[in-house]
Formats: C-alpha cells, structure tokens, sequence
C-alpha cells in the first residue's frame, strides 16, 4: 500500500468518525516514512528513519537503557538514582565527616590509588580505607573538602577539582584535582581507580622551563643513559638513598636530630616565656582594677560626707 492510500485512508476516516485533520508530510529521499498510529485522541503521524547508521544508533540506545536501570541504588534513605557526581560528593563527604561505613560502600574491593604525593601505588580495598581514614582523622572537624565543578567522561570516569578550607578561610597550597574511574558492581556504582594530584608549594615559574631544556639536552647528548633512566626511575632512586644511608646518613642525621631537639627546647622555652608574661600582665591589670576600684569607693565617700555637710 503507498503513502497515498494511506493519507486518503486517513482523510476519509477523520471526515466520517469526526477526528481531528492531519497534514501529510511528504517523503523524503534519505528514506523516512510517516506511519499512521491510532492513539486515544486520534490519528498520530510516527515518523520511522530508515538510514544507514539504524543499526548503530539501536546498539547507543541498547547501552543507554542497559547501563540506566543499574545505576538506580536503594539506599537507606531514599531509592534515588545514583550519577556519578553524586558518588564522588558522596566520597568527599564521607571523608569530611569520618563516615567510615559509606566510604567503605563507595570503594571497589580492587581500588587502586595513584596519589603524586606518594613513590608507590597504593593497591586493594585494606590499604585504600587505610589512607583515607588516616586523611579524615588528620583533617578534623576544622578542615573540611570543598569541591569544584565535576567533568563527567565516558566509561564512567569523572575528574574534580577541590582544595581544603580551616572554618571557611582557604588553606594555601592545598588545592588539587582527582579523576575517578567507577564500575558497576552487582546493582550500584564503585570507586575502582582514583588519580590525586595535589598542587606543590614549591613555585618554579619559569625556572621549570630552564630546567626542562637542562634535562632534554642531557637526554639527547647521552640517549642509551636516558633510556634506561625513563625505564627504571625507582632503581635510580633506591640506588640515591642507599648511597646515602651510607656514606651521608651518619654525618647529617645527628645534626638534623641535634637541630630539632634545639628547636624543640626554643619552642618550650618561649611558651614558658609567653605564659610568664602573661601571669604579670594579669597581676597588674588586676592590681590597676583594685586601685580604681578603691579611688572611686573614696570619692563616693568623700561624695557623701560633703552631702552631709
């Protein structure tokens, strides 16, 4: 039957049964057709696209609809569907408020930490709380996470930016970006992988840029050294730490030791200091207040008798 009949079809049965006119819209070339549907209020145009990328725009929907019904979690409160943004403020305030029990439910069992602060990865689910208990415990009640804008990527990856404020004032040098990486487990959504980068308080400026060119010239002049060196940096450092362990360690450590116990005695004896004054500085505003106290008690006495006279 041809679009024809059918619109013919159509204006004959909304003449006779008193339903509301359609317009027909013609067919293009690119292959769309109306399809006539009958709906409760009359007839409904439903147009059909009959394209070459039919079969890949099913497979974008198939995905949509199988990834959207996982992502509804039933929580405690409320059954509410879980976004990925609301998982990482979900993070972030479990560890503002020490919330061990949901920071343990948002993390993968295979979590993995790769934090810049640290020369090592930090991997599984033990190690991970661990760090972050540690973080929540050092920050208190007085330092608390404050976040950013949350990018949303594909494969349910998600990067923030945060920095940390004592009683609402920011703290310098603490700002920092972190890129989440989740995965559906069973019916709700995991921390699998987190990336830290945290802003360092040593600024090089254009420093950096004189010791990048340092850096690259000595990696083109000796290229085999360079190599070896961009493939086993950790052995580098290990070999850097055993030289000084052993020639360094003894000389520099004792006078290390030997200035932070001075500093330590410097910081005692100044509070005793501080406090010392500050035992005077009461007796004598104490004193001052008696004084006053006993001027105006005679002028009032004095007040008193001249007022009998």
């Amino acid at each position: 039957m041809s679009i024809t009949s059918v619109f013919l079809g159509t204006k004959t049965a909304t003449a006779h049964f008193n339903l509301p006119t359609i317009t027909h819209i013609a067919c293009s070339p690119t292959g769309r057709r109306n399809l006539v549907t009958t709906s409760g209020k009359g007839l409904v145009l439903k147009p059909i696209f009959v394209t070459r990328n039919t079969r890949k725009c099913i497979i974008k929907e198939r995905r949509k609809t199988d990834i959207g019904p996982i992502l509804a979690v039933n929580s405690e409160s409320s059954s509410e569907i879980l976004s990925l943004s609301e998982v990482i403020k979900n993070f972030y305030r479990c560890i503002n408020t020490e919330d061990k029990k949901g920071l343990e439910d948002l993390i993968s069992s295979n979590c993995c930490v790769q934090d810049m602060t640290f020369p090592y990865i930090i991997q599984g689910k033990k190690e991970v709380m661990s760090l972050f208990i540690q973080l929540s415990e050092s920050m208190g009640e007085s330092v608390q996470f404050k976040l950013g804008t949350i990018c949303e990527g594909d494969d349910l990856t998600a990067s923030v930016m945060w920095h940390l404020e004592w009683k609402n004032d920011r703290v310098p040098f603490s700002r920092g970006c972190s890129v989440f990486q989740c995965s559906i487990e069973g019916d709700k959504l995991e921390i699998r992988n987190i990336q830290i980068i945290t802003e360092s308080p040593i600024k090089p400026g254009a420093l950096a840029m004189a010791l990048l060119k340092m850096v690259r010239s000595a990696f083109d002049e000796f290229p085999k050294a360079a190599d070896w060196f961009l493939k086993r940096p950790h052995t580098i450092l290990k070999a850097m730490l055993k030289i000084y362990n052993l020639f360094l360690a003894p000389i520099v450590n004792p006078i290390l030791t030997f200035y932070i116990t001075l500093w330590k005695l410097t910081t005692r004896v100044l509070g005793y200091a501080i406090s010392f004054l500050h035992i005077i500085a009461r007796f004598f505003t104490k004193d001052s207040s008696n004084d006053n106290d006993n001027d105006t008690s005679k002028l009032e006495s004095d007040h008193d008798s001249t007022s009998l006279l």
